[in-house]
């Protein structure tokens, strides 16, 4: 028989976890261990709860701090963070990359990608929402990912430098700064980068960045 992978649920709102309660429960290789309403009351918990991947409540865990994720990792350090959120712009998903998680879903996803999203962190892949990275046709956030793929080899050894710093957050000044370029020079690799990848804003950058390995998640 296969091993159930046990699950963690620390979300604020009510409704909302008792439907993903309900919907985890649909997938006979996925087990719940207990539900929280807050990480300081999952962190405190007693009993012998060893679970594999913590569901967390993105606004829940920014709203504690960064360091919520940390601490949750402590408390469970064979888990892995899987994040839901309303956002997919990249400064949410660069956040919650920072603050340790693994994975990163959307609330409004199918629940197929929420269980491909809990089977790959149980493996300790990591795993980001392929709405954010694949979006319907017509959106601007992000390209297909056969586009990008097909337009990695374009870019030079500056601009895979420029991609990395933009998916870790730095800003236009800093990368000049540490790079020891020009502002205006940076802003001319970040132009021709977007370009070759065919994106319009640093959402499209992170996800690339993500997907190709310039930075984990």
């Amino acid at each position: 028989m296969r091993r159930k992978t046990h699950i963690l649920v620390i979300d604020g709102e009510g409704i909302a976890r008792d439907g993903l309660c309900a919907l985890l429960q649909q997938d006979e290789a996925l087990h719940l261990d207990a539900t929280f309403s807050s990480a300081r009351a999952a962190l405190r918990a007693r009993g012998d709860l060893r679970p594999q991947v913590v569901i967390m409540d993105f606004a829940l865990a920014m709203k504690s701090g960064p360091q919520t994720i940390a601490h949750v990792k402590k408390r469970w350090p064979e888990a892995t963070v899987l994040v839901l959120s309303v956002s997919g712009e990249g400064q949410a998903i660069e956040a919650a990359r920072r603050a340790g998680a693994d994975g990163y879903v959307l609330r409004n996803d199918q629940r197929a990608e929420l269980f491909n999203a809990l089977h790959a962190l149980a493996e300790r892949r990591h795993y980001i929402s392929r709405t954010v990275l694949e979006p319907p046709s017509g959106s601007a956030r992000v390209t297909p990912r056969t586009r990008r793929t097909e337009s990695a080899g374009l870019l030079t050894a500056r601009e895979q430098e420029v991609v990395t710093l933009i998916a870790e957050g730095y800003r236009t000044r800093e990368m000049a700064q540490l790079l020891s370029l020009s502002h205006k020079t940076v802003e001319r690799h970040r132009t021709n980068l977007m370009r070759k990848l065919g994106v319009r804003s640093a959402t499209g950058v992170v996800a690339f960045a993500i997907t190709h390995g310039y930075v984990g998640f």
